[in-house]
């Protein structure tokens, strides 16, 4: 990968965590503020909702009884203790993620450390050597506040080479060895990511079930049933891997790219190329949903939503799907899809 395309995958990294994608628009709006919530007066929050996971499933070979339901990029402290407290115990995050593994550490200080699943992701860019790649997993720990990450995965990688990669297999195997970490991983974004990537998401991770040194697997699959996301989860199933989900409400984002380049168009500034291309990517996404809306007669992004990921958690091979939450209210709608399955009506 060229100097450029590691800048831009770096930058898109950084928006989509912090910005565009989410909080930023939030916050913005005055929408991510807790005010009024519950949960939120009288010093309660992360007290415990009253809503709780009702559906947990088997990892893969970890054997962890994850929450069907799991906590993905959450930038306040508050709601991520409450998605803890609803009972969701897999977190992820990832070392690109800024100030994530911080919130992290203080969230979980206290709680039963055993009870909770942490995986975070390291991009091969920078230094990458065994000796380069364990110091930075050294950080990882410091900063999560942890003496061991459950699952530390390859982040992004864009073909089957990629997976081979020796210096992070030996800080791996050097990790494992010292208990500093439990298992590996690779997430894979599959065509939901800022462009398309060298090779698609289904041969990287057919290739890296098949590769056997991968305990589970974050993969993007929705209902457009984009990049043979289907036939990924049947091999995981049989090999035992454990899959994460990302990308699971594909409409979502177009709502949201769309209302950052409103916004910034209504300022009179610059709308940078990735949004723009972003934003017709995922209009062309949204178009294609078109069928499903209609099937499931659903009136707006709120129904859309839950109806998405009432139909991942509908496939048995599914074991979690990360909820990348920015507000109370939407924690109140998505605690009570926990158990549910995508039914015609």
């Amino acid at each position: 990968m060229d100097r450029k395309n590691k800048m831009d995958r770096r930058k898109f990294l950084k928006a989509s965590t912090i910005g565009v994608f989410g909080y930023g628009i939030l916050a913005s709006t005055g929408l991510a503020q807790p005010k009024g919530n519950k949960w939120a007066k009288n010093g309660l929050i992360g007290a415990g909702p009253e809503i709780k996971i009702k559906d947990y499933r088997i990892l893969g070979k970890t054997g962890f009884k994850v929450s069907d339901l799991a906590v993905g990029y959450v930038n306040d402290e508050g709601l991520m203790a409450t998605m803890l407290d609803a009972g969701m115990n897999y977190i992820d995050t990832g070392e690109s993620y800024p100030g994530a593994h911080q919130l992290i550490s203080k969230v979980i200080k206290g709680r039963d450390r055993k009870a909770i699943f942490i995986t975070s992701k390291m991009l091969m860019e920078g230094e990458t050597s065994k000796e380069a790649l364990i110091k930075r997993t050294e950080k990882c720990l410091e900063d999560l506040g942890t003496d061991y990450i459950d699952c530390m995965m390859l982040h992004c990688p864009e073909t089957v080479e990629e997976l081979k990669h020796e210096g992070y297999h030996a800080a791996m195997q050097k990790l494992k060895s010292n208990g500093r970490i439990k298992y590996t991983g690779v997430s894979n974004h599959g065509s939901f990511w800022y462009r398309d990537s060298k090779q698609s998401m289904d041969k990287v991770l057919l290739a890296a079930a098949e590769d056997g040194r991968f305990d589970v697997f974050s993969m993007a699959y929705n209902f457009l049933q984009m990049d043979q996301a289907e036939r990924v989860l049947e091999v995981c199933q049989q090999k035992k891997i454990g899959t994460t989900l990302m990308k699971t409400t594909p409409v979502a984002k177009y709502y949201i790219v769309k209302s950052r380049v409103d916004q910034l168009e209504k300022e009179g500034k610059e709308v940078p190329a990735f949004y723009k291309d972003g934003l017709q990517r995922y209009k062309e996404k949204k178009d294609r949903a078109e069928q499903f809306i209609k099937k499931y007669n659903l009136q707006n992004p709120e129904e859309i939503r839950a109806a998405a990921i009432n139909f991942v958690l509908s496939n048995p091979h599914v074991n979690t799907v990360c909820c990348s939450l920015q507000t109370y209210k939407e924690m109140e709608r998505i605690l009570p899809l926990s158990g549910k399955k995508l039914t015609h009506t």
